[in-house]
């Protein structure tokens, strides 16, 4: 049976007028773009009617398709659906591969588009497709991106290393308790069994500034936050605050979206999971989706966040199915898709819960974990002890026949590709920014007496020390047709 690849359908907004559509292939060649007319203003009566019966998690079966079918509409015009709906047939329902749905909206010109809960989006029931849900159906995986964003790193873990996990808990004693012993056991649970995977970091709680930042000392590849937000109106701009607690106190300290988001200045994991406290308001759930995007702002990978209040009970089933995935190496968008294709499965999607995790990443490819990970993943693999996917163990299996060597054919083709893209001065650049990868002077220590006979030498350097695929990917960070066909 052949692996799956991922096909990419992006959806960019950046006013109330035009939708913008740019498809790519599984090797990020552009398929073609699209535009169409934004409808929002006139369904915006009939999404904020709906919305206003989600806030009070009343919402029937029937009213959650209608908000998606709302939503959906307002992105597609009739020329649009059909470019979305043969994209779609041709390459989910045809071919059986992946779809990746990005949603690009700039969520400074138009916040309020921003704020709306677009994991609900459904196709309508006139497409005659049957009820397919974008940001639960298993071959679809739908998340929130800005292309303005620099791409992030994923996480390399060292021969033996575990993954960390952070989870800090703010619960003032002036603010309603926040309940976390469900998620906490399920954190602790989820260590014990995977003991030689996973290591969950001291707790901390109560979660002061002081405090948070000496738990990123100890870098951990996941941070688990679960605490009160609250929107406030500044300047006539509504800013998203988190409580933390005052040192000594333990009375809440409000800090701004801003605030919080520099606290990962010192440590960046991987991914950050902001878990608004069952019981709290609606407006702290979408605080916590505004501190969401001020936090990816800092070049953190993947934020997943809750827009609505959730149970602990839900938040746990979401959890089990997300960590349980990441677990396996698999791509980050896919575990969230999957984690809220269960809650939907539980819920029969008679309310808001499958919505209510949003993703933003500022990944690649979805891929949290580098290469160097990942093939120990696949050893596990072969040695029976994990099951991947197939899409993802062709995925490492590429990867390491690339590491085992370069034909001469093929290292002409990457000297020829780095001379098309890169001058001299770039590539100097490109290796003193990621001098963690490739060492401090890396390039000053390759021989040659051109640029071209450098770039000889260079391959060979690469190659010798294993970095060939460390190379690849941080170039295709800045352009993404980089050594595509290698």
């Amino acid at each position: 049976m052949m692996s799956k690849k991922y096909y990419t359908y992006r959806i960019c907004l950046n006013d109330f007028r035009v939708v913008k559509i740019e498809r790519y292939d599984p090797q990020n060649q552009s398929l073609g773009i699209a535009s169409g007319v934004f409808g929002y203003q006139e369904k915006r009566q009939e999404i904020q009617r709906l919305l206003e019966i989600a806030i009070n998690y009343e919402l029937s079966e029937e009213q959650t398709c209608q908000l998606g079918e709302a939503l959906f509409n307002s992105l597609f015009d009739s020329r649009l659906c059909q470019n979305f709906l043969d994209f779609y047939y041709k390459f989910v329902q045809e071919e059986e591969q992946f779809l990746r749905i990005e949603l690009d909206i700039d969520e400074q010109k138009i916040p309020e588009v921003a704020a709306l809960p677009w994991e609900f989006l459904c196709l309508p029931e006139s497409t005659n497709q049957g009820t397919v849900w974008l940001a639960t159906d298993p071959n679809l995986v739908f998340y929130r991106h800005r292309a303005l964003w620099n791409s992030a790193k994923g996480i390399k873990l060292l021969e033996g290393e575990k993954l960390r996990i952070a989870l800090a808990i703010s619960s003032p004693k002036n603010l309603s308790n926040v309940e976390y012993l469900e998620v906490q056991e399920k954190l602790e649970s989820l260590a014990t069994e995977q003991s030689e995977e996973i290591e969950l970091l001291p707790i901390i709680n109560p979660s002061t500034p002081i405090a948070i930042d000496g738990l990123l000392e100890r870098k951990p590849h996941i941070f688990h936050f679960i605490g009160h937000g609250r929107f406030e109106d500044e300047e006539g701009e509504k800013v998203g605050k988190i409580a933390l607690v005052r040192q000594g106190l333990n009375q809440a300290k409000w800090v701004d979206e801003n605030f919080f988001a520099s606290l990962f200045v010192r440590h960046r994991p991987g991914i950050v999971v902001l878990q608004v406290c069952e019981g709290g308001k609606q407006s702290e759930s979408e605080a916590f989706k505004g501190v969401a995007a001020k936090i990816i702002g800092q070049n953190i990978p993947v934020v997943v966040a809750m827009q609505y209040e959730i149970t602990n009970a839900t938040a746990n089933l979401f959890s089990d199915e997300f960590y349980r995935r990441l677990g396996k190496g698999e791509p980050v968008d896919m575990a969230v898709q999957n984690g809220r294709y269960i809650l939907g499965l539980e819920t029969q999607y008679q309310n808001r819960d499958f919505a209510t995790p949003v993703i933003f990443m500022n990944l690649r490819n979805g891929y949290l974990f580098s290469e160097k990970s990942q093939d120990e993943l696949l050893n596990k693999e072969q040695n029976g002890l994990l099951d991947l996917t197939g899409e993802h163990k062709e995925y490492l299996r590429s990867r390491r026949r690339l590491e085992m060597g370069l034909t001469d054919k093929q290292r002409k083709y990457l000297r020829e590709e780095i001379e098309r893209v890169l001058d001299e001065d770039t590539l100097r650049m490109i290796l003193i920014e990621n001098e963690e990868i490739f060492d401090k002077n890396f390039y000053n220590r390759i021989s040659g007496s051109s640029y071209r006979n450098k770039l000889t030498f260079l391959i060979i350097e690469l190659k010798n020390r294993e970095l060939i695929n460390d190379f690849i990917e941080v170039v295709q960070n800045e352009y993404p047709n980089f050594a595509r066909d290698l």
